[in-house]
């Protein structure tokens, strides 16, 4: 398992099917739930994420397993699985930087691996400006970037948001027909 999102396996030669249940970045862990037409025994591979700071808790039909891997690799699972077997691994996220190779004070925050992105308004965009060559330059634009440091964001009112001073940061993928900055003079 690479990706965390609602998805289903049907292996129908091996009879065994696999359901991932998330509401991953939301809500920060996934379940996978089995169901077998009979008894099978294989190994299951589960995706350490690198943006962790340490290995996850992971739980088979609700009790911890003893065994996890380094984030950047995978957890092997080995069993004979059954219908209804249940592994639950958390996903903690966690606020971070990554900086510009060639300007360490120019960089963008991330929270777990969703890229935060200042969300700078759609004050005079029309749009006819939002897409195609008719995009503005943003030279032609008067928009004000703050320089910002970690330690100035505070909590949103929104779930996976933050605010710095007067701009709020969001995902990126959530960001539409605005203007937004993703990396930041600190």
């Amino acid at each position: 398992m690479n990706l965390f999102i609602p998805s289903e396996l049907d292996w129908s030669e091996k009879g065994f099917r696999l359901r991932q249940d998330t509401k991953f970045p939301e809500q920060p862990g996934t379940a996978l739930v089995v169901t077998v037409d009979r008894p099978t025994q294989l190994t299951m591979r589960l995706r350490i994420p690198s943006w962790l700071r340490s290995a996850p808790a992971v739980k088979l039909n609700g009790k911890a397993l003893d065994a996890s891997a380094a984030p950047g690799s995978y957890l092997t699972l080995f069993r004979t699985w059954k219908t209804g077997d249940r592994v639950e691994m958390d996903l903690p996220m966690h606020l971070s930087t990554e900086s510009m190779p060639d300007e360490p004070s120019t960089q963008a925050f991330l929270y777990g691996p969703l890229v935060l992105a200042g969300d700078l308004g759609g004050d005079g965009l029309t749009p006819a400006m939002l897409t195609g060559p008719n995009a503005p330059n943003s030279r032609q634009m008067n928009v004000t970037v703050p320089a910002v440091k970690a330690t100035d964001l505070t909590p949103g009112t929104k779930p996976l948001t933050l605010r710095a001073g007067s701009v709020t940061l969001a995902p990126l993928n959530t960001i539409f027909d605005r203007r937004y900055v993703v990396y930041w003079q600190t």
